[in-house]
Order: structure tokens, then sequence, then C-alpha cells
């Protein structure tokens, strides 16, 4: 019986031990409700560019790479939705992370991407945002605050949404401009 009684304490102090270890870093990633951290590079163009510069309703914020099949995939699948909600305040902004800014260029040029790119080619944007997987994207609300949004290809509730996806669907357009409401 003592046993017993001990082993929820020692559980609870194991647990709480492995919370502290964990976290000691400072490094938790972006959550709901977080003011979304800043991101530092540069355009395509070389200029230098940040996401606070950004004023919008509401952004989308993509992290991808041009060796990523997938991201490169999307692409115009994001300029689309760009291109139909910029009008009533919406931001798509792109951070290019772990690449040289000529391909970044160029696959600017190719897709004919007008929303703003953030080259990051030291990555310090996937470090803080914790990045897993590319491609991924956050929607942050007009004060950069990280939103929990209905997943486009599921509906379950996200703060992340790694992988491609149809941005220019109608169902994601009419997500995005409940948003701007």
């Amino acid at each position: 019986m003592l046993l017993n009684l001990r082993l929820p304490g020692l559980l609870t102090t194991v647990v709480l031990a492995f919370f502290i270890c964990a976290c000691a870093d400072g490094r938790r990633g972006v959550n709901p409700g977080d003011v979304a951290p800043d991101i530092v590079g540069v355009d395509s163009q070389g200029a230098s560019i940040t996401l606070s510069s950004i004023q919008r309703k509401a952004t989308l914020v993509n992290f991808w790479a041009t060796w990523c099949a997938p991201c490169m995939a999307e692409l115009p699948e994001l300029q689309a939705l760009h291109k139909r909600l910029e009008a009533k305040g919406f931001a798509v902004v792109g951070v290019a992370v772990d690449d040289d800014p000529e391909k970044v260029k160029a696959a600017v040029e190719q897709y004919g991407i007008t929303y703003p790119i953030i080259i990051d080619a030291e990555a310090q944007s996937k470090r803080r945002y914790e990045v897993k997987g590319l491609p991924e994207s956050y929607v942050l609300d007009s004060k950069r605050q990280v939103l929990i949004i209905a997943d486009p290809n599921d509906g379950s509730p996200v703060t992340k949404i790694v992988g491609p996806r149809a941005w220019a669907q109608n169902k994601t357009v009419q997500l995005f401009e409940g948003l701007l409401e």
C-alpha cells in the first residue's frame, strides 16, 4: 500500500522534471494566440523585408523551399489565393528557407508570384517557428496572432497546416473571406 501511495508522487515528479527539461531551452514553437515571431530577410530583388512590415486583416505565412517539390507545386495555388483576396485585406507571404536567393528569384519569375516573398537563407525563422516539414503554413490575424483554423483538407482545427493544399478552392477562399469580415 505504501508503494502505491508513493508511485503517483514519483510519477508526477518525473513528468514535471521531463517538462522542465523539455522547455529549458526556451523553444516551444508557435502556439494559438501567440504573436508570431517577426521574420527578417530579403525579397527576391534583394531588398530588406520583414513580416511585421506587412499589415493586413489576415495573413497566410507559407514556409517553402525551391528544392521541395510539393512546395513548388502549390505556388500557383498560393498566387491564385493572393490574387483573389489581396484587395479584401488578405496577404499571402512566402518564406523561402534554406534556399539560394537566385533559385528563389527564378521560381518567383517562373510562377509569376506577386505576393511578398521573404528569403531567409539562414533559416532562422524555420528554427523560431520550429518548422518540421515543408510546405508549412500559419494563419495570422491583423495583430499577427496565430489563429486556429479549419484545415482546408479535412476541416480539423489546426494551428499550422503541414503539406500542400489547394488554396484557391472556393471552400478555402470562403474560409479566409470569413476572417476578413
